[in-house]
């Protein structure tokens, strides 16, 4: 069955994209909220935009390692002219924005319609008292992005996520006005409740009916309601309905099956509103001594943080880069997300419930400084609701979290706000736990360094009011803090990618990983390593991002992300990566607990002829054979490696290794490696084969120099230049290397390792995209993607 969304159509409820045919200018310009302001010369484009990916890096720029030091501290200004008809004089319009960063104000035809200052919420605005029917409207948007200092990471700038012109009777169901629970779940049925607010904008009270069908992913309808209502006029009423659904398929990670509530508004026989909740039927339980239950079996949580941009496309929201980067997530067998550190695009949470993650859904990051401490007062209530009415139908969110380090952790004025904010999820959503992530260092230097006593006392007093204990970077802790409170759970909401703590301070590490925590305690509930994919921003000169995470800005996997996987996957797996201190570089550019060791999964060292090499297979089988030119090197066992790091010392010759994975006698898994010849050509690999021709659909093409052989080439660089023709257009480029200040918006990429990446959009007309690519001294490489309607 197709996907039952309300974008891909419903009788009488339209909702439809919004995202083409703006105009925008970089700048401060009075009066261009003006429906006769003169915007001829402005720059045509769409949204999802973000204009400070196109920058030029700038050192010198103020908190510039904040942003990846591209210029955000301006104002840009949206315009868009349209025309719409009208099709009954009690049809109501409305403007839906998934998120502008920051400070946005919006205008039409002149009108102030509202402003939002936090950029991470999704809001509404009510068009209908403005607009003009039949006649020619204009809609202006004004975003501010001059307020310092910022978010600690790279934000963005603009209309980033996508806009909806939505179009409804007068009596219709509140904006995110569904909210659908699961009270009660068996084997055989599963009580579906429903409660919806409907909203009548007439001047006479209506009489209606709410009729809601229980779908399945098939169509089949398995459940239906119908409540007679009357709607005073100008009034909101909650309706409750319940059913029960026969047999329910429980969403999971391993199987993320979703129902539908398909809600419709019936007046004097006709329908005025039909309204679509996707949901999923599953239990959480969280016991004090077996952990987190889903569905009645114990799940460990194998998750990463995720920050929200993309890359070379900056913050602006793009669905299929978005999925290609959990799908690599995916292969490492990690089943969780933590959204670091505010909320995120409404499509990832669909992504999520499709994919199968579990979500820890995040509001903020510092209450009290940066931006938000001039907003925290007036806006918190809003913007934590504006979440929670959003987010909480979907069936992978299993925690809300409050705030992420926040400040004065402990002390009395924390705890009043942890409380409030707390309470209030609660409010609006009594069915999920909730929790805010805490860090050793946002306390006194007593605490710091001072007995473990009294850093657990400390810690406590945030622990009763959250449901779950979420720490950051703690793990040496959680058999004190266990022992102090025998019936909390805890969850590693940040973990190193390699090391873990050691002892009572803060400052000694162990080359352990943080997992090894995860499976020795049943009240720890997982972990969220930091970071699953590299970032813009956090970083300091001459990087511009984050560099240690287990994937790359262009998705390219890490080889440390097999050790990760090698603790997740349930698929036997084994993977070689060899010590090579040319990486150390490659690493984060803090101190060394964000660093794993220098590896690189290739075996192209021309220069170490003859020598021994340290390399290691990271596997989860019970033994590994390595082979180099078929010779055998030996048999190592899991078990004698209690870090599962493999380690083999071999001398290196040009050629082939290889290791074989077995379980018992059984070849189960095996990797090998080549040695590369000279340069000689480039290869385009391309994740899509066909384009839709909307001029938003993107193909990214992993850009390689081989061999003849066809094997990548990793100790040698080029200056690549690429060139697309007829249906498309290059969006971006990009090489992992965060220490590269080439501009993403640009025809040239040098690789690194012998890789880049480039990434095209299609445009509006159908027919082939042509793609080359061209080097000093290579064979021209060259791909075709078609785009069709």
């Amino acid at each position: 069955m197709a996907e039952l969304t309300m974008e891909a159509g419903t009788r009488s409820r339209k909702m439809s994209s919004f995202n083409s045919g703006w105009l925008f200018a970089l700048g401060n310009y009075a009066g261009a909220q003006q429906p006769d302001f003169k915007d001829q010369e402005w720059r045509k484009l769409q949204v999802p935009h973000d204009w400070s990916i196109e920058q030029q890096v700038d050192p010198a720029m103020a908190f510039g390692g904040m942003q990846a030091y591209l210029p955000r501290w301006n104002v840009g200004w949206y315009r868009k002219h349209f025309h719409i008809k009208s099709s009954s004089d009690k049809e109501r319009l409305y403007i839906q924005f998934d998120g502008v960063h920051h400070n946005s104000e919006v205008w039409i035809n002149g009108h102030f319609a509202g402003k939002r200052p936090y950029g991470y919420v999704s809001f509404q605005y009510d068009l209908t008292p403005y607009i003009k029917w039949d006649q020619d409207n204009v809609i202006a948007v004004k975003v501010d992005n001059t307020p310092m200092p910022s978010d600690r990471w790279y934000s963005g700038s603009g209309i980033y996520r996508n806009v909806w012109m939505i179009r409804t009777d007068e009596l219709h169901v509140a904006a995110w006005g569904t909210f659908i629970t699961t009270p009660e779940i068996h084997p055989d049925k599963a009580t579906v409740h429903a409660q919806i607010r409907v909203n009548h904008h007439g001047e006479e009270p209506a009489d209606c009916t709410v009729i809601t069908e229980f779908v399945d992913s098939r169509g089949v309808v398995l459940g239906k309601c119908e409540s007679p209502v009357t709607v005073s006029a100008s009034e909101e009423v909650t309706v409750n309905q319940e059913t029960v659904i026969p047999s329910p398929h429980l969403w999971s990670p391993e199987q993320p099956d979703l129902y539908y509530a398909r809600t419709t508004i019936v007046r004097d026989g006709a329908e005025t509103d039909e309204y679509i909740t996707p949901f999923g039927i599953r239990e959480v339980v969280l016991d004090p001594n077996r952990g987190l239950i889903l569905n009645g079996v114990p799940l460990k949580l194998k998750g990463v943080c995720i920050h929200h941009d993309l890359g070379c496309l900056g913050a602006a929201y793009n669905n299929q880069a978005m999925k290609r980067r959990l799908e690599r997530l995916k292969e490492m067998g990690c089943n969780a997300i933590r959204f670091a550190h505010n909320p995120m695009a409404p499509e990832l949470l669909d992504l999520c419930d499709r994919m199968g993650f579990l979500v820890i859904d995040e509001a903020f990051d510092k209450w009290k400084s940066l931006y938000y401490e001039h907003l925290y007062d007036d806006w918190w209530e809003k913007d934590l609701e504006a979440m929670l009415i959003r987010d909480r139908n979907h069936p992978s969110i299993f925690l809300w979290s409050v705030g992420n380090e926040v400040e004065n952790q402990g002390q009395p004025s924390m705890l009043v706000m942890l409380k409030q904010l707390t309470d209030y999820c609660r409010k609006l959503d009594p069915t999920r736990p909730v929790t805010c992530a805490l860090e050793p260092h946002n306390v006194p230097i007593s605490l710091r360094e001072g007995p473990i006593e009294d850093k657990v006392l400390h810690t406590k007093k945030m622990a009763e009011l959250v449901d779950i204990l979420g720490l950051n970077y703690q793990e040496q802790w959680y058999e004190h803090y266990r022992e102090a409170m025998p019936d909390t759970l805890i969850v590693g909401t940040e973990t190193f990618p390699y090391y873990r703590g050691e002892g009572n301070r803060v400052k000694g590490y162990l080359p352990v990983n943080p997992w090894f925590d995860v499976e020795k305690y049943d009240y720890v509930i997982g972990q969220f390593v930091w970071a699953g994919i590299d970032y813009l921003g956090e970083a300091s000169y001459p990087y511009k991002g984050w560099a240690s995470g287990l994937i790359d800005t262009c998705g390219f996997r890490k080889p440390i992300s097999y050790l990760q996987q090698s603790f997740w996957s349930e698929e036997p797996m084994v993977h070689i990566a060899v010590f090579d201190p040319a990486q150390e570089d490659a690493g984060a550019q803090w101190t060394l607990h964000w660093k794993s060791p220098g590896l690189a999964s290739h075996w192209t060292f021309p220069e170490q002829a003859g020598r021994l090499m340290r390399l290691v297979t990271f596997t989860n089988c019970e033994s590994v054979e390595l082979f180099i030119n078929n010779e055998s090197y030996g048999v190592r066992k899991l078990t004698d490696y209690p870090n599962r790091l493999m380690e083999w010392h071999v001398p290196y010759h040009a050629g082939t290794i290889r290791a074989v994975g077995r379980n018992g006698d059984a070849i189960v898994s095996e990797y090998e490696m080549k040695t590369a010849g000279a340069p000689h050509r480039i290869v385009l690999d391309t994740d899509r084969s066909l384009l839709r021709a909307d001029a938003r659909d993107i193909a990214h093409i992993e850009v390689s120099v081989v061999d003849e052989q066809g094997i990548v080439v990793p100790n040698s660089d080029f200056e690549l230049s690429f060139d697309v023709q007829d249906k498309g257009e290059i969006i971006g480029v990009d090489n992992g290397d965060l220490r590269d200040h080439e501009p993403y918006k640009s025809s040239r990429r040098k690789t690194r390792g012998g890789r880049c990446l480039l990434v095209v959009h299609s445009g509006l007309e159908t027919g082939e995209v042509v793609i080359t690519a061209a080097g000093d001294g290579l064979a021209v490489g060259e791909l075709r993607i078609k785009v069709e309607e």
